[in-house]
């Protein structure tokens, strides 16, 4: 394929994971809602939740090809129309009710990637010369343990700011996961299996930390930290390691699409939201 094909490739790739991921959480959520009725293990309900668990676990490794032929400014923002689909589909299967300010947010992420998307300069394509290795580890050690000692000196004085600070923490972990996928798109072995094993293991972190955030806050909380981390630090990580090129417009778009998240998310009440346990 061209590269202006890849680009799009890799752009219809990415839409289709982030509604998978958070279609699945809707699915989950719905039917934990039906299990509260339905005791019994063996259900339509369980069958369902089953359902959802798949296809938030297939995200990871669709969201992995859309990073293999598009660059991570193009990809890492589409989590905002992920949660757009989550809205909607809340509204017509769960009956949840929809606020203005939230009508507020879908139009701001929706602005933000259309002012991602047209104004892209970056190809699809990648290579070894243009990966600074020394950079990324630099900046990977220094985000991540910057995280961690904060995390610990919310943990000596008694977790305060937990759902702030652990949130964030799984964001940042979360970064360079979808950098690490980027990353194995380079045509070279030793590199792709490095970063394979890197992407596993930020997955799993981010998991981890994501899960333990919830134990300590309200999820109205959590997830806007999580995103507005999540999303601009990947794009600053392609920008200074990959060489990606970003232009105003589109950080003007990420700026939207944080914006739109923060609406659609933190002004929410907390049973509004994903069950903690997804």
């Amino acid at each position: 394929m061209s590269a202006e094909a890849d680009i799009i490739f890799g752009f219809i790739i990415g839409i289709i994971a982030y509604v998978m991921l958070y279609l699945g959480k809707g699915i989950q959520k719905f039917a934990i809602e039906g299990l509260k009725i339905d005791k019994k293990i063996k259900s339509k309900n369980s069958g369902l939740w089953l359902f959802g668990l798949v296809l938030t676990v297939s995200y990871m490794f669709i969201q992995w090809a859309a990073l293999i032929f598009a660059p991570i400014n193009l990809i890492a923002p589409l989590e905002g129309l992920g949660l757009v689909v989550l809205m909607i589909f809340s509204y017509y299967v769960i009956k949840e009710e929809i606020q203005k300010i939230q009508i507020i947010g879908v139009v701001f992420i929706v602005i933000g990637t259309i002012l991602i998307t047209l104004f892209n300069p970056n190809t699809g394509e990648i290579s070894i010369s243009t990966f600074n290795f020394e950079l990324y580890l630099a900046f990977s050690l220094i985000l991540i343990g910057g995280a961690l000692i904060v995390v610990f000196i919310s943990k000596i004085k008694n977790w305060v700011g937990a759902g702030f600070i652990l949130g964030t923490t799984a964001g940042i972990f979360s970064v360079f996961q979808t950098a690490s996928k980027r990353i194995t798109a380079i045509p070279d072995d030793t590199i792709r299996l490095f970063f394979t094993g890197s992407t596993f293991l930020m997955a799993t972190i981010t998991l981890l930390f994501t899960q333990f955030a919830f134990t300590k806050a309200n999820a109205n909380i959590v997830v806007p930290c999580y995103t507005a981390v999540a999303i601009p630090l990947a794009v600053l990580t392609g920008v200074i390691t990959l060489n990606e090129i970003i232009e105003f417009i589109q950080i003007v778009g990420i700026v939207f699409i944080i914006a739109g998240i923060i609406f659609l998310t933190a002004f929410k009440k907390e049973g509004e939201l994903l069950d903690q346990s997804l």
